[in-house]
């Protein structure tokens, strides 16, 4: 438009050479386009490049790039899913007053990070950030100090001691000594859930300050290893009473501490008193945005400084928009069952992995089907159809079929079978997951194509585990996840003595025989050979058709050179410790 300047300087009650001075200077910021013309009374060019919620919401976007949250949602009128899509504009690491931040956006509200009660893969990744354990164990069965940096096995005595390190903190300052440790362990028994696991240790007691006894009444080789898993995590005991609430302040034993969880966002900070190394990340926010592209066709995602606009990235196997233009920052997605799929970043960094678990559906008992009957539908839901009817889906999952439990297990094909009578309706249970959505929908049409009609039941999370607890669980068919940890054989093992889908879909018959078997290997094997004995049972098990594999993830992180030792973990997610970047390091 053409004004005087005179015209501009009345608007913003100004004088005309204080006018001038602001129109150079947001023209120096990009906000308006303003050439002037000599002589009075000339009419200037004045061009505004964005229009007043577009400036809104780049003012706002700079606010949250510095961490003024507050300011940043109330300047665009408390607009959420603007808001939201701003998180994820500026999602990375980014430097504030010398310390090194990194933010994320994720497609959910994470549940309360407590050890003791049922989790998903991605609690499970924050809880071995929050928490420690006494020792912890490698993909090999390999033990590695923690809180614990001495352990002895007696044998004979059929006694574990651990050795504590001196000086141990939680987070709220309180000590960690042997009699908290020995009572958390004593409390830990009395409950459900580890009632099994526990079941032949008899007491637990502190020594001394620094030492921990477990008696026990049969012989347990593997036992350090057995309570490396994130279910042992050293927390006060008086915690075990904490439950679901997520916004309870949480007292960890970890690298990052919790400063704030809400539901909208989850706050980390590095603890200084950590025992090891210090986590190079100062701080660590995960917004949870669920955008309608999410909404609709995905529950997980995580993003860090997404690497370029474009038209599609597949993350939990499904298609949602990214915001952000020619960011020089990296692009982690699928964080919980994802991958991103995105031919303009290919030249981008990365690293990908199949995971160690797979999805898989169990066969419930309840139905009392015979062997030949639970053969025919195993047949008919068999890995390569699956995936064959996957393939239809406008959801495309990167996965490869699953023949067994582990992707390097020994591939067990599903052999022919003579058509058997199976009840004419068929019913599906699922908790709140995509992928688990899209492989009931694909799993009803084969059965539909074979004449039989199907209805699928979807839980939340934690109501599927209830029901499983309870032995309520009544569908035919009962789809999970099985999510391993990085402590992968003892993960097998106690997946496979206590989770509670699995041990409610089992007969009684067959569950004597499984714990049979896995006690013997407990009492028997090193860690070392644990997965060799747990892969004979699994393979008895699909043999049996008690169970159904259906696929292994690929799971990739994205990143484009900025952020350095970034590496991805056995959750799918970055190492979020050992984040940093050049820009930080003489700051």
């Amino acid at each position: 438009m053409a004004i005087t300047l005179q015209e501009v300087a009345e608007v913003m009650f100004t004088s005309t050479r204080h006018c001038r001075t602001l129109l150079n200077e947001m023209r120096d910021l990009g906000w308006l386009e303003w050439t002037p013309k000599s002589g009075r009374n000339q009419r200037s060019r004045l061009y505004l490049v964005y229009a007043v919620d577009e400036l809104k919401a780049e003012l706002a976007q700079q606010m949250i790039a510095v961490g003024k949250y507050e300011k940043a949602l109330t300047l665009i009128g408390n607009d959420q899913v603007l808001f939201g899509q701003l998180l994820q504009n500026t999602s990375g690491a980014v430097q504030r007053e010398g310390r090194l931040h990194i933010q994320l956006t994720y497609a959910r509200s994470f549940s309360a990070l407590l050890p003791h009660i049922a989790l998903r893969n991605s609690e499970r990744f924050l809880v071995r950030q929050v928490y420690c354990c006494l020792v912890q164990c490698d993909k090999n069965g390999l033990i590695s100090p923690q809180l614990a940096h001495h352990w002895i096995y007696n044998a004979e005595l059929q006694r574990w001691r651990f050795y504590l390190r001196p000086a141990l903190t939680f987070h709220d300052g309180s000590a960690i000594n042997a009699e908290k440790i020995s009572e958390l362990f004593n409390r830990l028994k009395q409950l459900p859930t580890y009632e099994t696991e526990l079941a032949h240790v008899t007491h637990v007691s502190a020594i001394n300050p620094l030492c921990v006894e477990f008696k026990l009444d049969q012989p347990d080789p593997g036992f350090a290893g057995l309570i490396a898993d994130v279910k042992y995590s050293i927390q006060p005991y008086l915690q075990l009473q904490s439950q679901l609430n997520a916004t309870a302040a949480i007292v960890g034993s970890g690298a990052f501490r919790v400063q704030e969880h809400t539901q909208q966002y989850l706050r980390l900070q590095a603890y200084d008193n950590y025992y090891g190394h210090r986590a190079l990340t100062d701080t660590v926010t995960i917004w949870q945005v669920a955008s309608p592209q999410i909404r609709s066709s995905c529950t997980t995602e995580i993003q860090a400084n997404v690497v370029q606009k474009t038209s599609q990235i597949r993350s939990n196997y499904a298609a949602h928009s990214l915001e952000q233009e020619n960011s020089p920052e990296r692009v982690i997605d699928n964080l919980e069952r994802g991958i991103v799929d995105n031919e303009q970043t290919i030249e981008s960094v990365q690293k990908s992995r199949i995971e160690y678990g797979c999805l898989l559906a169990m066969i419930n008992s309840k139905t009392q089907l015979s062997l030949l009957q639970r053969k025919y539908l195993s047949q008919l839901l068999a890995a390569d159809k699956l995936m064959a009817e996957l393939t239809k889906s406008a959801n495309p999952i990167e996965a490869i079929p699953a023949y067994n439990l582990l992707s390097n297990w020994l591939k067990i094909m599903s052999a022919g079978t003579t058509e058997q009578p199976l009840p004419s309706k068929l019913t599906i249970a699922i908790f709140e997951h995509h992928t688990l959505k899209e492989c009931a929908q694909a799993m009803m049409a084969l059965l539909q194509q074979a004449g039989f009609e199907c209805e699928v039941n979807i839980y939340s999370f934690e109501e599927l585990v209830h029901k499983a607890s309870t032995n309520t669980l009544m569908e035919d068919l009962i789809l999970i996840s099985l999510d391993l940890d990085d402590n992968l054989p003892t993960s097998v093992f106690h997946w496979m003595l206590s989770n509670s889908v699995l041990n409610q879909s089992l007969s009684a018959e067959a569950s004597s025989w499984l714990r049979t078997k896995l006690i013997s290997i407990r009492q028997q094997q090193p860690l070392t050979n644990y997965l060799t004995e747990l892969e004979s049972i699994s393979t008895a098990m699909i043999t049996e058709h008690w169970m159904i594999p259906m696929l292994h993830h690929r799971q990739t992180l994205y990143f484009q050179g900025v952020l350095k030792g970034v590496s991805i973990n056995v959750w799918g997610w970055p190492e979020i410790q050992d984040v940093w970047s050049e820009e930080f390091v003489n700051r």
